[in-house]
C-alpha cells in the first residue's frame, strides 16, 4: 500500500506599499516600497511572509523573485513534508544559494507563521519567549525639507508616539535636531545617519546631538568603513555607537565587538528569526546592546520581528506606522508597545478577507 506524501507548497507575488509621506534617508528618497509576498501551505493552512530588499545590501525585489523562482523549481527537495523542520530548510536554501537573506528572511517568516497555526500557538511561545511588551518602539522622522520635519514631527508628538528616531546625513543635520527639539524639548530622540558621515564629522556631530539630549547613533560611517574607524568613533563620542548596515549576521556581530556599543538586527538583512536569535546572542556574549529594526515593511514583517522583542533592549519597529495603506494586520501599537494579536502564529491576517 503507498503512503501519499503530503509536501509544503509556496507561492509569492509582488508586494507594493507606499508611505504616507516620502521617506528620506541618506541613501535617497522614495514614497514606494517593492516588497515580495510568500505564502507557504501545507494541510490546508498558509503561513505569510514577505521580503523587504535593500540596494545597499545588494537586493532589489528582482533579485528576490529570481531567488524565489529558483526555491519553487526546487520545491520538493528544499522544503519536503515537515514545516517544523525549519533550521534544515533554511540549511537546504543556502546550499541552493548563497546571501539573498531577504528572500530567505520572508520563507522563514512564513515557515515559523505556518508551524504556529499547525500548533496553535502564537510564534513567541513557539520559541520559547516572553509575550510581554518590551521595550517601547520608537517612531521614525525621515530626512525632508525643513518646514515638513516640522510639521512630521508636530503630528508625531500629536499621534502620541513616546520616542523619535531622525534620520540624518545631509548638509543641514543641525537645523533638523534644532527644529525637532523646538517642538518637542524631552521626548527621547535616537540619530541614525545611515553612513552618511566621515569619521571627524561623527566626531563633531556626537558632541552636538549629546548636548541636545540625544540617545544614540546609529551607523555614522558608511557600510564598508574600516573598523579601526569605527572604533575611533565609539572611543571619542560622548554617545554609544550603534552599527546597523555594518552588522548582518552573527559573525559581523562578533567582528564588530569592541568597534561598538551595540548593533541593529533586522530579519531582511541577516536570513531570519533563527540567525537574529543567533546574533542576538552573539551580541550579548560580547557585552553588545541590541535594538531590533525593520526595513518599510507591512505588517507581516513588523510582526515578525516583534516576536523577538523580549530579547532586545531597544526597538524600530515603525515601518508598518509610516505606510499610507498597511494591507495586514497584525502587532498594534498601544502607547509606545507593540502588542501581539491573539492568534495563532505570527497572528497576521489581510485586512480584505481577515484571513
Amino acid at each position: 500500500m503507498t503512503t501519499l506524501t503530503k509536501n509544503i507548497s509556496f507561492g509569492f507575488e509582488p508586494l507594493d506599499l507606499t508611505t504616507a509621506h516620502p521617506f528620506g534617508i541618506a541613501y535617497g528618497t522614495s514614497s514606494a516600497t517593492r516588497n515580495v509576498l510568500v505564502k507557504l501551505s501545507f494541510e490546508g493552512l498558509v503561513g505569510l511572509g514577505e521580503a523587504a530588499p535593500a540596494s545597499y545590501h545588494s537586493e532589489k525585489r528582482e533579485t528576490v523573485m529570481s531567488v524565489l523562482a529558483l526555491f519553487k523549481e526546487k520545491e520538493k527537495d528544499i522544503f519536503g513534508d515537515d514545516p517544523f523542520a525549519i533550521e534544515e530548510i533554511s540549511q537546504r536554501m543556502d546550499k541552493v544559494i548563497a546571501g539573498n537573506y531577504a528572500a530567505k528572511a520572508a520563507i522563514e517568516m512564513a515557515l515559523h507563521d505556518l508551524t504556529g497555526k499547525l500548533a496553535n500557538l502564537p510564534t513567541y511561545k513557539m520559541l520559547g519567549l516572553s509575550g510581554k511588551a518590551f521595550p517601547m518602539t520608537d517612531f521614525t522622522i525621515a530626512i525632508d525639507e525643513l518646514s515638513v520635519i516640522e510639521k512630521k514631527t508636530k503630528e508625531a508628538v500629536a499621534a502620541g508616539y513616546k520616542m523619535l528616531k531622525v534620520k540624518l546625513g545631509t548638509t543641514y543635520d543641525y537645523q533638523i535636531i534644532e527644529i525637532i527639539r523646538r517642538v518637542t524639548p524631552d521626548l527621547p530622540l535616537r540619530v541614525d545617519a545611515n553612513g552618511g558621515w566621515s569619521v571627524k564629522e561623527a566626531v563633531k556631530k556626537a558632541e552636538f546631538l549629546a548636548e541636545h539630549n540625544v540617545e544614540f547613533i546609529e551607523q555614522p560611517l558608511p557600510k564598508a568603513s574600516h573598523l579601526n574607524d569605527l572604533r575611533f568613533v565609539k572611543e571619542h563620542s560622548p554617545l554609544p555607537i550603534f552599527a546597523d548596515e555594518t552588522a548582518c549576521r552573527a559573525f559581523d556581530v562578533a567582528a564588530l565587538a569592541g568597534s561598538v556599543d551595540g548593533v541593529v538586527i533586522k530579519l531582511a538583512k541577516c536570513g531570519g528569526i533563527l540567525e537574529a536569535r543567533r546574533a542576538i546572542a552573539t551580541a550579548r556574549a560580547h557585552s553588545l546592546k541590541v535594538m531590533f529594526g525593520m526595513m518599510i515593511e507591512s505588517s507581516i514583517g513588523v510582526t515578525a520581528a516583534a516576536q523577538l522583542q523580549s530579547l532586545c533592549d531597544y526597538l524600530d519597529l515603525d515601518g508598518a506606522l509610516l505606510l499610507k495603506d498597511d494591507p495586514y494586520d497584525g502587532v498594534t501599537y498601544d502607547d509606545g508597545y507593540l502588542k501581539y494579536p491573539d492568534r495563532p502564529g505570527l497572528g497576521v491576517i489581510e485586512r480584505k478577507t481577515g484571513k
